[in-house]
């Protein structure tokens, strides 16, 4: 019964499962392309479509895996489910965004089953821009050919295209072939063949158009340059490739055009790796491959094409070649295998990965759309991916990613998780309970697919009531969790409870017993069926507990009553081989419990019989026969049901034509072929079913076919040595066998059998049963016998004949080479065998006719003969002769070679170089023909003559040569000459070769070395002799290893280079450890290797703070508690750095209620310190640094100390009330500082009239206290506290007076309150008296009302809900109305403190290097809390990412930020934390490492160039902080003006030779220097020397000026003409001012504004001489403004033009004190102290010049930024020989470079710049609202000249001398005065104005002279119009951007007016002949200005008059 039911539930459960639907995962339909770029006019659209079950969900990603979501008017993601496109939207030029048009996307299909992501797709955005095209003329010469270029912008030339040519109006195409004389390659250029000299009348013009633009462009008209008689000239070709990577099946076409005088002839060649150098013919035109007019030309392109093409142009003046490598390319296909494959859990499995295409770069796998982390399980060989054991996360799609340059596929699979058995996590447990409760049952089973779990009660379904309930669910990891609830359980519950987990992989169960107390009770049982001849199992379904027993009975019999049955005793019926007579029946099972109760139920079992089929075969049996098999039922009850399978397959469903079943009856079935035919064999099953079981019986039908014919064979002819294949197949079963014979000769019907296998040469039979014929000869012709059997049958055959056909061949014992003397008689024999007719023909491409030929026929072929009457040099070279009948042809090559003088080698060039040897190498003559017996090699140096030099003889069949002895690094010039036995050649070109160097032998003089800083040595020496260099030297290693390493190999070399002097140099290493004895040498190298060492020198670093902190600290509590004892050990030896001079011991001690910090330092020299004088019960932080001579060093980790506890303070505030008729009431507050644990107090009384006390004892948190049942008269209280050391002092006494009447007063106490913002503060007041007073509380003088924050409670107490920082302050509760009396209280105080979180600090960059970022920091307002730590942001700018965060202790104020990329962009913030909680973010900065593009070597040690070659020195380049990561190389020729790239990613090396030049060549090379910072380029001109150049010669600088006659230059005469004016100006304006002041100061009065002007000038005065305290004054000198170099084609230069940071040095004068005195200016850098870092972009003006280098560091185009300095430190950055503080010094903070986000342009993150910045105004520009559509921001230049001024002969620093206007100037008011509509004025006026908490610094570069100061400021927009400015209100700009319109100026220029205008060394006379221009100004602003001169008078006797710089 049990086994039944479960049966029945698993074969459920498996049904289920079985029809579940089948998952797919996500498969790409379409998916983006590789590569897609768009112009922003038009925008473009990606499409991605998916398919799965169930459907996708399609996301959008970037390269860093961020989703792509849709972004304003830029980009758009739509759609839905399976079909999503990511959209570009069109965009204007300005709205372009790298990170949205110049992007990497990838789309991702998502569903249950996993994720497939689609190949990246780069976007690339083309902004549209205009361009033109143009042709330049082209030189030829008559009967040569002429080459016209189509040239096209840079900038747009990747997406134009040449699309046609108009020559004289015809309109000319590109064509693979000449449209006569006219060819336009599909390159684009235009090929003029055969030029005639009516060809200079020709006009020629191209029209191009844009990828994105059809619009065709035309460009201008060209000519044809057509020169005079031709004369003898080498060959030059005049086209050439390097490389081509076209894509497989497209055409190519190679153009080899040459010019040279006789016309050049054009062969091409093919390197082959088997066969060598293979020439490609010109007149194989049947191939793909095609020579047409000398252009090679490829059709449909395959991958064995690719190779190394070689095109050579000859003549009889020399050749000249070039070579182009071919990469087929072949777009990237990818498939995984297999696609879809379902693994059972722990099995192992493989993909792989089929990449076709070519070439593959990499090979990458991911899964769900993530690249495959590296797993132990998991591993990637050869495309294919490993997974060793599968586990349940492994599910998934796989995917496998093929990329290169160009190109990328994938391809995916499905991995689904196959069957695991069921397993039980958790199983129910057997229970006994009383009735009554309720009881749950559970299982949780797991496996895979998802299994089922069922329940049954003793093996039958459990009953069904309301009081038990299953469920069912599948828990968060796939596990089945199934219970089953019991709700008041009773006695018939009972039972053994069994839960099933199945799936269709297996089943798991569990049993356990539920026993409930009660009598005996059977649940009734349903019929039980058993199978016959099984085992049938009964379980008696008895309850109740406890049971004494369970019987089974039958028929009134107790069983069991045979040996089949069994009865076991947990009431289990076992019978075995059931009998359907003897077993069938109903079975009673009675339970009897201990009370003798007893109860039964019986069960029918009813035993059904499983079928049986009798055994049937089917025999033998042939094609055609009848069959019939009968399927008998020998026994199994009705109703059964038979069917047929054939191969596991109902016949029902896919019955065999000629096939039937029959059912007979009941029991038997039939199965009938009327005709068998070959496919009815099979495996034929018979199934028989009912109720019990399936019965199957199977048996094979075999049906024998005779064979027939599926392919005869047939006559067949071959050519005498071919391959034939004679096909010969039969079909049959079984399958026939094939066999061939051959007719013998002679004898018909009698037959050879062939036995050969067919794998060689001659006749064999292949495995397939074909005849094989390789190499077929005369002998193999006659008949063949085929035959085919397999026994069934008589067999097949086929005869056939094969003839074998004879083309032509020719005599291999024939003369190939033929050599005769110039004008004899020359004869050509060849003789053809074969077939009748032949004809004989002969071809030579080099003779255009060939006349003198006879054929004579002769036995077996034809004879040929070819003679040549008289011989000319010309007729050299090869003669085919070509044989051709019916079956083929054949050709014979004979060479004619003419005897003469040979020709001159040609191809000279050096093999192998060495120091003292030179291996040279030569091509033959190109004259092949003619023999060479001897070459001779001439050599001598450059300085010397030929006569002077040797010679070398070498055979000639050798084409190199060993020259030595040599010497080093020494020019040679080599040539050549060719002779045999009748003469020599003319030389060749001689060869201009410089031999090797060797390693310089001598070691660097005078070294020696100290020690600069405790990390840093410096090293001097002097070169070695100049004649020990062998070579030039390249630079120095400099090497150094600590003295107590021994061994040459322990040195750190590093590279130096030269320097710019030849002697007196040095180098500082760096980064060496303080404190420690290095040994250091050095060695010079050249290109050849490092010389010898110096001799070492040994040095100790200078003492360094230690490294590391004392170890061990451990601290403990002194006497009393009030000192602590630390001790520690010193420091590790290596930590040190110096002698160690002491110790510095830190004691801090921070409370919680205040800022304040109390910190106590010690210095030792001992290990232990007893630190007194501390409050006990106190936690300290300890800390310990140890010093040397250099300071303190690194401080151990914060320990924190408590000290012991004492004896209690005494009790604050003791206050004593009456409060009532006979009691008092006592406040108090606690001791304050806390000395200990407070355990308590201890109240004292006294009363009236005694001497005795009582004490009472209060418990420790008790603060009031009543005392009743006092006597009237005075009481005496004092109270004392105590902590478990013992009690304190007692408190001071307080008398009380008990009186009748109860007078107010208030008990409160009072006194601190701490309070966090926010949190509800409550402030107790308690009075007393009868009746009670009105109470009042009151802030600050002022009474509080109830509010919705402030609220009296009816006890007294102030409550403050959420309180805020303006709360704080002293709270009093008071009573009014009330005497006063000495012991009457009748107020209490509370002192609020609120403490909020600390607010932001300013950060300023301190310091930057390649790699560190050091941050400073001020505390901002801590919010009443002292700082516990201080943490720092950071991440890369650029793409944003993480945060990297670093927390550290209270007292650092800077940081060191490491491990950061060169070069590059990072923010960075600081936080403050105190236990109040965190500050917000600082101003985040913007900053970026240090590190500049390369830096290039002078221009003559870029290159060095010799007649046939350019070495570029590489080596020589600076790297500019950055390491350089490439080169790119390119060229062009003078008359061209674009670039042709060489090499575009050269890996940095010493040298790279550029070879193959033509001697004599002028050419411009342009080199540039990529590293991470940027790219620096060099460009210069290139000459090779002629064949009479003397050695390799430095390069010249590209473009070089024409020399410039200073005296002749008009620009120059126009600027000293102006200049002299000036000059002329400025002296009379001064003599007028002189004079003027004289009559003024004769004058006895002067008006106001004269008056405030004269004193705003003696301020200034003051001002100067202060600012000259600290300055080193020059000499003064008469200066003008030089032109600014570079800006010489421009008609105008303005100061807003020129770099905020340049420097630039004026005309320089020479004085009588001083005459190398000079005048230069100096970069004043404006910042707001209040902000650490000022930020800004640089202008995007594209005539900003570029950065120029200052100092060695590189300036990039923000502004350089300074923080705030003290006082010493700003004198230190004006020419002062040290700084005072490295973290604010000049030199470091100068050359830090920050951008930020300009005023219009507000990151989120990035805050604005200082707002005072933002409102000076600039000057209207016209145009710039037709450049940016916008307000321009305009950069003001101010530059005061520092040694002079107009009045006074002493230096005044801050005059304005000269202002650059832009364009035009309007409402310019004074020489130095005021600029009316023009912020530049005002921020004059600004700077002088200042309040006395602000600070601004101004930096200047440490090494400037501060002989003059540009102080350069960002400008908002132009002005309002002059009807605003009319208004007052409209005229001022307060709150025009959110902040008053104000800058701060640097302390202590002014403290008094913002707004002053005037400058107190402009001269009155000037300021009055002003007066009329400014009245015509608006009221206004003149009334403005007047104010200002009254306020800063008014506060003139300030006299404070410092300046910071």
């Amino acid at each position: 019964m049990k086994s039944t039911v479960f049966a029945t539930i698993l074969l459920k459960i498996l049904w289920t499962q079985g029809t579940l639907a089948i998952r797919e995962g996500p498969r790409l339909l379409q998916e983006p392309p590789p590569v897609k770029t768009f112009p922003n006019e038009h925008g473009v659209t990606l499409s991605c479509v998916a398919a799965a079950t169930p459907p996708p969900t399609i996301t959008w990603v970037t390269a860093d895996g961020a989703q792509a979501e849709s972004v304003g008017s830029l980009r758009l993601v739509s759609g839905t489910h399976g079909n999503v496109t990511l959209t570009l939207l069109p965009f204007r030029p300005d709205q372009y965004r790298h990170d949205i048009h110049a992007a990497t996307y990838r789309c991702l299909a998502t569903n249950s089953v996993g994720t497939v992501t689609s190949r990246p797709v780069t976007v690339t955005a083309v902004v549209m821009q205009r361009f033109e095209v143009g042709v330049s003329d082209a030189a030829g010469v008559v009967g040569g050919p002429a080459v016209f270029t189509c040239d096209v912008p840079p900038t747009v030339s990747r997406h134009v295209t040449v699309t046609s040519w108009t020559v004289d109006g015809r309109t000319i195409t590109s064509a693979p072939r000449p449209d006569g004389r006219h060819w336009v390659l599909p390159t684009g250029e235009l090929v003029i063949q055969n030029i005639t000299p009516t060809d200079a009348y020709t006009r020629v013009s191209c029209t191009a158009s844009h990828a994105f633009d059809p619009t065709p462009r035309t460009s201008n008209v060209a000519r044809v340059i057509v020169t005079g008689e031709p004369r003898l000239s080498r060959p030059q070709l005049l086209l050439r490739r390097d490389i081509a990577r076209p894509w497989a099946r497209e055409d190519i076409l190679f153009p080899c055009i040459a010019r040279g005088h006789p016309l050049p002839t054009v062969a091409w060649y093919k390197d082959d790796e088997t066969h060598g150098r293979v020439s490609l013919s010109s007149g194989n035109t049947n191939g793909r491959v095609q020579v047409i007019n000398g252009q090679l030309f490829i059709s449909s392109l395959r991958e064995e094409d690719k190779g190394h093409y070689l095109c050579i142009a000859n003549n009889s003046a020399g050749t000249d070649s070039y070579r182009v490598d071919i990469l087929v390319r072949e777009h990237l296909s990818v498939t995984v295998e297999p696609s879809l494959q379902r693994v059972d859990l722990g099995r192992p499995t493989k993909l792989t990965c089929r990449v076709s295409g070519s070439p593959v770069n990499s090979v990458t796998w991911y899964k769900d759309g993530r690249p495959l982390p590296p797993l132990p399980r998991v591993t990637s060989y050869d495309k294919s991916l490993h997974i060793t054991q599968i586990s349940r996360e492994d599910g998934g799609m796989y995917q496998c990613l093929a990329k290169n340059d160009e190109d990328s596929s994938q391809g995916a699979a499905q991995l689904d998780l196959g069957d695991s058995a069921p397993e039980l996590e958790y199983r129910f447990i057997s229970q006994t309970l009383q009735p009554g409760p309720s009881v749950s049952l559970k299982c949780i089973a797991s496996g895979a697919p998802t299994p089922h779990v069922s329940w049954t009660l003793d093996g039958f379904p459990l009953p069904q009531h309301d009081r038990l309930v299953v469920g069912q669910y599948v828990g968060m990891g796939g596990s089945v969790v199934s219970h089953v609830n019991l709700t008041g359980v009773r006695s018939e519950d009972g039972g053994a409870y069994t839960c099933i987990a199945a799936n269709r992989a297996g089943s798991v169960l569990h049993t356990a017993r539920l026993n409930v107390y009660g009598p005996a009770y059977v649940r009734p049982m349903s019929i039980v069926t058993a199978v016959a001849g099984e085992q049938l199992f009964i379980a008696c379904p008895a309850a109740g507990y406890p049971l004494e027993q369970i019987t089974w009975t039958r028929d009134g019999r107790t069983l069991p009553v045979s040996v089949r049955q069994e009865v076991f005793q947990n009431g289990t019926l076992v019978v075995r081989s059931v009998q359907k007579t003897a077993d069938a029946g109903e079975y009673t099972c009675t339970a009897q419990d201990k009370q003798g109760r007893t109860h039964s139920a019986t069960a029918t079992v009813q035993v059904l019989v499983p079928p049986t089929i009798i055994p049937f075969s089917f025999g033998e049996s042939s094609e055609g026969e009848r069959l019939r098999v009968v399927c008998s039922i020998r026994s199994g009850d009705a109703p059964l049901t038979i069917t047929w399978l054939r191969d596991g397959v109902p016949l029902s469903q896919d019955p065999p034509s000629g096939l039937s079943t029959r059912l007979l009856d009941q029991y038997s079935s039939s199965l009938l072929l009327e005709h068998t035919r070959a496919h009815h064999s099979g495996n034929y099953t018979c199934k028989a079913s009912n109720a019990a079981r399936t019965a199957t019986y199977s048996s094979t039908l075999i049906i024998k076919v005779p064979p027939s014919w599926l392919e005869a064979p047939r006559d067949t002819s071959i050519t005498l040595g071919g391959t034939v294949h004679i096909p010969c197949h039969a079909q049959g079963f079984p399958t026939p066998k094939v066999s061939w014979r051959r007719t013998r000769e002679n004898q018909p019907g009698q037959y050879t059998p062939i036995l050969g296998s067919g794998m060689g040469v001659g006749v064999g039979v292949a495995s397939n049963g074909s005849l094989l014929i390789i190499g077929a000869r005369a002998e193999d012709e006659g008949q063949y016998l085929c035959e085919a059997s397999n026994g069934v049958g008589g067999g097949l055959s086929a005869l056939i004949k094969l003839t074998v056909n004879a083309p032509p061949r020719f005599d291999p014992g024939l003369q190939q080479k033929v050599s005769v003397r110039r004008g004899s008689r020359a004869s050509l024999l060849c003789h053809a065998h074969g077939d009748p007719p032949i004809t004989l023909i002969w071809q030579a491409s080099h003779v255009h006719s060939l006349d003198n030929s006879v054929v004579h026929e002769v036995p077996g072929g034809v004879r040929g003969e070819l003679v040549i009457p008289s011989v000319k040099m010309e007729d050299a070279g090869e003669y085919s002769c070509t044989a051709s009948n019916a079956y083929g042809r054949d050709a014979y090559v004979i060479t004619l070679i003419v005897q003469d003088v040979p020709g001159s080698p040609h191809g000279l060039r050096v093999s192998e170089r060495g120091s003292r040897y030179l291996v040279v190498s030569w091509l033959p003559p190109a004259t092949s023909h003619t023999s060479v017996d001897k070459y001779i090699v001439q050599y001598t140096q450059t300085t010397g003559s030929w006569g002077e030099g040797e010679e070398e003889v070498i055979a000639g069949n050798n084409h190199s040569a060993r020259l030595a002895p040599l010497l080093p690094d020494t020019q040679y010039l080599v040539r050549l000459l060719a002779a045999n036995h009748l003469g020599s050649s003319p030389h060749s070109e001689p060869l201009q070769v410089r031999t090797e160097g060797e390693a310089p032998s001598a070691a660097p003089m005078s070294v020696r070395a100290d020690a600069v800083s405790s990390g840093s040595i410096r090293v001097l020496w002097e070169p070695p002799p100049p004649h020990t260099h062998h070579g030039d030297l390249l630079g120095y290693n400099l090497g150094v290893r600590r003295h107590d390493v021994v061994g040459e190999e322990s040195y750190n070399f590093t590279v130096v280079g030269l320097g710019a002097g030849s002697t007196g140099l040095q180098e500082v290493i760096t980064e060496l450890s303080p404190w420690t004895q290095y040994t250091v040498v050095i060695r010079a190298y050249n290109t050849h290797g490092p010389g010898p060492l110096s001799q070492p020198e040994v040095v100790r670093t200078m003492e360094d703070v230690p490294s590391g902190p004392p170890i061990g600290v451990e601290c403990s509590g002194g006497a009393r508690g009030t000192s602590l004892i630390v001790r520690w050990a010193p420091p590790p030896p290596s930590a040190l750095n110096g002698l160690l001079q002491g110790y510095r011991l830190t004691l801090t001690r921070l409370d919680d209620t205040t800022d304040k910090v109390e910190e106590l330092t010690r210095v030792t020299n001992g290990r232990e310190e007893n630190v007194g004088g501390l409050r006990p019960w106190t936690n300290y932080t300890v800390s310990v640094a140890a010093t040397t001579r250099a300071g303190a060093g690194v401080a151990s980790q914060d320990l924190t100390c408590t000290t012991k506890e004492d004896i209690a303070g005494a009790p604050k505030g003791l206050r004593a009330l009456q409060s009532g008729l006979s009691s008092a009431l006592l406040s108090w507050l606690p001791p304050h500082p806390s000395t200990g644990l407070l355990l308590g107090y201890t109240l004292f009384h006294r009363p009236p009239l005694s001497r005795s006390t009582s004490e009472i004892s209060l418990h420790a948190h008790d603060n009031s206290h009543t005392i009743n049942h006092l006597s009237r008269g005075i009481h005496e209280f004092w109270m004392t506290a105590r902590t478990r050391v013992g009690e304190g002092p007692p408190t001071t006494t307080v008398k009380l007076t008990i009186k009748d009447t109860v007078s107010p007063g208030i008990s409160s106490v009072g006194g601190l309150v701490v309070a966090t913002q926010g949190e509800d503060v409550r402030l107790a007041c308690v009075t007393v008296g009868n009746p009670l007073s009105p109470l009042i509380w009151s802030l600050r003088g002022i009474q509080l009302q109830n509010n919705g924050r402030f609220r009296h409670e009816d006890n007294g107490a102030l409550v403050i809900r959420g309180v805020q920082r303006g709360d704080r302050g002293n709270y009093t509760c008071s009573i009014s109305a009330v005497r006063k009396h000495l012991y009457l209280h009748t107020s209490a105080t509370y002192s609020l403190h609120v403490q909020v979180p600390p607010s932001a600090p300013s950060v300023h960059i301190a310091d930057a290097t390649s790699s560190s970022l050091t941050v400073a920091w001020t505390p901002g307002d801590t919010g009443g809390a002292a700082v516990r730590a201080w943490a720092v942001w950071w991440r890369e700018a650029l793409g944003g990412g993480s945060w990297h965060t670093r927390e550290l202790g209270r007292t650092h104020t800077s940081y060191v930020i490491t491990d950061l990329s060169c070069g590059a962009e990072y923010q960075v913030y600081v936080t403050a934390r105190t236990h109040v909680g965190l500050s917000p973010p600082s101003r985040p900065l913007t900053a970026r490492t240090s590190g500049s593009a390369p830096v290039a070597p002078p221009t003559r040690h870029v290159a060095s160039v010799n007649s046939t070659g350019v070495w570029v020195w590489l080596g020589r380049w600076a790297d500019g902080g950055c390491p350089i990561t490439h080169f790119t190389l390119q060229t062009r020729s003078p008359s061209h003006s674009v670039w042709t790239t060489l090499a575009s990613s050269l890996a940095p090396q010493e040298v790279y030779e550029v070879g193959g030049l033509r001697p004599g060549a002028t050419f411009g090379l342009r080199l540039t220097a990529h590293n991470a910072a940027g790219a620096t380029t060099t460009t210069f001109n290139a000459n090779t020397a002629s064949g009479a150049g003397l050695g390799a010669q430095p390069v010249g600088e590209l473009g070089d000026a024409p020399p410039n006659h200073m005296h002749t230059d008009p620009r120059l005469l126009a600027s000293a003409a102006a200049s002299a004016l000036a000059l002329v100006l400025t002296v009379a304006a001064a003599v007028l001012c002189l004079r003027r002041r004289a009559a003024a100061g004769r004058g006895s009065h002067m008006s106001q504004e004269d008056q405030e002007a004269e004193e705003n000038k003696t301020n200034l005065l003051h001002q100067r001489d202060a600012y000259y305290a600290t300055v080193r004054k020059p000499q003064p000198v008469p200066a003008t403004l030089e032109r600014i170099p570079g800006t010489w084609e421009k008609a105008t230069e303005y100061s807003e033009d020129i770099y905020p940071y340049a420097t630039f040095q004026l005309g320089e004068g020479r004085s009588a004190q001083d005459d190398t005195a000079t005048a230069k200016f100096q970069t004043f850098v404006f910042q707001d102290s209040r902000y650490g870092v000022t930020e800004s972009h640089p202008p995007t003006s594209p005539s900003r010049p570029t950065p120029i280098k200052a100092h060695g560091r590189s300036r990039s185009h923000g502004r350089g930024v300074g923080g705030p300095r003290s006082e010493s430190e700003e004198y230190d950055s004006l020419q002062s020989d040290t700084d005072t503080e490295h973290a604010t010094s000049s030199r470091t903070e100068s050359s830090i470079h920050l951008d930020s986000a300009t005023l219009e342009n507000h990151a989120s993150l990035h805050l604005p710049l200082d707002p005072h910045l933002a409102t000076l105004e600039g000057r209207a520009d016209p145009l710039a609202s037709h450049r940016s559509g916008g307000a321009r921001n305009v950069h003001h230049n101010l530059i005061y000249h520092a040694p002079e001024s107009s009045t006074s002969t002493e230096p005044s620093p801050i005059c304005e001398r000269k202002s650059f206007p832009r364009k035009a100037e309007i409402n310019k008011i004074g020489r130095c005065g005021v600029l009316a509509n023009r912020g530049l004025g005002k921020m004059v006026a600004n700077i002088r104005g200042q309040t006395p908490t602000q600070e601004t610094a101004l930096s200047i570069p440490k090494k400037i002279p501060a002989a003059a100061v540009a102080v350069t400021i960002a400008a908002a927009p132009p002005p309002p119009p002059a009807s605003a400015m009319g208004n007052p209100k409209a005229s001022t700009d307060d709150g025009k951007y959110g902040f008053t319109r104000r800058i701060t100026p640097p302390v202590g220029f002014s403290s008094g007016s913002h707004n002053e205008l005037s400058e107190a060394e402009c001269d009155l006379e000037i300021r009055n002949r002003n007066k009329e221009v400014a009245k015509a100004a608006s009221g206004a602003i003149l009334g403005h200005g007047r104010s200002q001169f009254r306020s800063y008078a008014a506060e003139k006797d300030n006299k404070d008059y410092s300046i910071k710089v």
